[in-house]
């Protein structure tokens, strides 16, 4: 009985390794069909402007090859899938336009290109309106003049339309702070000052116009690090600046960090302004 049981479980295993052989041959006979590489993508595109007066309006044409989707990116968080699209943005600015093109393989190709737009109808001989004149508001500073804001040389004399006259504020310190809350919010793009009419030392050298829906958190829309009067020779001369904005703060404060070494701070004029007529 037992070599029975011997002889059966013999041909048992017999069997399975037979079996065994017969599937691993047949799984070692199964051709693997080669993958064929798909031509790689390209990412390719130019670019043309509507006209002068439409210089926001950008049409895209794309010559991309061996691809199965895009994306275009335009720097400004807006996307498109078409092939050729137009484009419009808001406002001037520099801006980073990526298309990306992929295969169904997995493979892609970019290309960037940085577009710098700029309003070709910009006359930087104009301003616009003084807003403090126009919309009126309130004016405040943080250190005034020893006699008061209605004084001779008082901070009023800073807002009060007239190059002739000034606002003199003795023992600066670098805090100098000064603002005008608009009755309504406006979109300011300019802003002027006029320097005093005696003492370059005292003329502002480094400052920040700023902006603020709320006057509490402000936010910076333009830096002068070096003072652009030329010492004696330009007292009593108005400057213009100009700078990117495109939000209507109800609050701009001229904050004045350091003059040209005084330790008295004067200026006669500060305006709010248009960017254009």
């Amino acid at each position: 009985m037992k070599n029975n049981v011997k002889r059966l479980f013999g041909i048992l295993s017999l069997l399975i390794l037979i079996v065994i052989t017969t599937v691993k041959c047949k799984k070692d006979t199964v051709e693997e069909v080669p993958v064929i590489d798909e031509p790689k993508p390209t990412a390719g595109f130019d670019y043309t402007v509507a006209s002068p007066t439409k210089f926001l309006e950008y049409q895209f044409t794309g010559s991309s090859t061996n691809y199965t989707s895009l994306l275009w990116q335009f720097g400004d968080d807006s996307t498109s899938v078409a092939v050729s699209p137009k484009h419009v943005y808001r406002f001037p600015g520099k801006y980073k336009v990526t298309l990306t093109t992929r295969n169904s393989q997995g493979y892609s190709a970019a290309k960037e290109v940085l577009l710098n737009i700029v309003d070709p109808n910009f006359d930087p001989t104009k301003i616009g309106e003084n807003y403090i004149q126009t919309i009126g508001g309130i004016f405040s500073v943080n250190l005034e003049a020893g006699a008061g804001p209605d004084s001779g040389e008082g901070s009023k004399k800073l807002v009060d339309g007239d190059t002739k006259t000034k606002f003199l504020q003795a023992g600066f310190d670098g805090t100098q702070k000064c603002t005008f809350e608009l009755k309504t919010p406006q979109v300011v793009g300019a802003y002027t000052l006029t320097s005093g009419n005696d003492a370059e030392d005292r003329d502002p050298r480094y400052w920040i116009l700023q902006g603020s829906l709320d006057g509490i958190q402000y936010t910076d829309l333009h830096t002068v690090t070096v003072c652009p009067w030329a010492n004696s020779n330009e007292r009593n001369v108005t400057k213009r600046f100009y700078f990117d904005n495109f939000v209507a703060y109800k609050f701009y404060r001229l904050y004045i960090k350091a003059n040209r070494g005084s330790r008295v701070f004067q200026l006669s004029e500060w305006t709010i302004n248009k960017k254009q007529p």
